[in-house]
């Protein structure tokens, strides 16, 4: 399906953006509205892989920039993307028994093979920004955050052996920032949501739990036990309160 002329126009007009600096000082607003139009077209981009397509390309270009406002360009992006998930999710047919549920990839009629094929062409694009070696800007991070928080909301319904190992190694390795790796626990909640967790999951949120490099990452670790069953409310309040003797000064 060909792509919206409307669709056309507001990429183009972002690329002019962040190729054409303004000489006047203007262009971290010039972008900041464009990007915001690109976004208020979601719902047209939801539509067709073409589309989605045409707005992934920008993204080597945006991540590249390094003009005014640049930060704030690649948080815009992945605020689109991470919207833009959720239109393409709202098409999917709903669950007859579970209507508060989205449906799982195996109960998805074939004639809704293209929206499925939108969900695993963001999720590619997702989980390329989830890689790499370990960050520690703020802004580097909270883009993998972003990147893991889109990963998680398209593995409610497409699930890949993948997206699990790199979420397992990323939550276990110690290098990485607390906030990267609370990231990818809350993926991992996800992936499992209503069903038991594999082994390595189940295992890694025990070991988790002894050794936390702060108490935000251990109440993280904690509630991702209770939301997969793997702990009690009763046993996180008394981790909590033996954190908070431990390291009371």
């Amino acid at each position: 399906m060909p792509v919206a002329p409307s669709i056309l126009k507001a990429i183009k007009a972002v690329r002019k953006a962040i190729s054409s600096p303004d000489p006047k000082d203007r262009l971290q607003l010039e972008l900041y509205l464009v990007l915001h139009k690109l976004l208020q077209k979601s719902d047209k981009i939801a539509a067709n892989l073409e589309s989605i397509e045409a707005l992934l390309a920008l993204a080597p270009e945006i991540e590249a920039f390094r003009g005014k406002g640049s930060q704030m360009a690649a948080n815009e992006f992945a605020r689109c993307v991470s919207y833009l998930t959720c239109r393409v999710k709202e098409r999917l047919p709903e669950s007859a028994s579970e209507p508060d549920r989205f449906i799982r990839e195996a109960e998805i009629p074939s004639s809704a093979k293209d929206v499925t094929d939108c969900l695993e062409r963001l999720a590619a694009h997702a989980f390329t920004r989830t890689q790499g070696p370990p960050v520690r800007s703020l802004h580097a991070g909270g883009l993998r955050c972003s990147a893991w928080e889109t990963l998680a909301r398209i593995s409610e319904i497409l699930r890949r052996p993948e997206h699990l190992a790199h979420a397992l190694k990323v939550a276990a390795d110690t290098r990485a920032a607390s906030r990267e790796r609370q990231a990818a626990i809350g993926f991992l909640v996800s992936y499992w949501e209503g069903e038991e967790p594999d082994d390595s999951t189940a295992n890694l949120l025990w070991e988790l739990e002894k050794n936390p490099p702060d108490r935000t990452f251990l109440v993280t670790v904690l509630q991702a036990q209770i939301d997969l069953g793997l702990g009690s409310e009763f046993g996180a309040l008394d981790a909590v309160e033996d954190w908070d003797e431990a390291h009371d000064e």
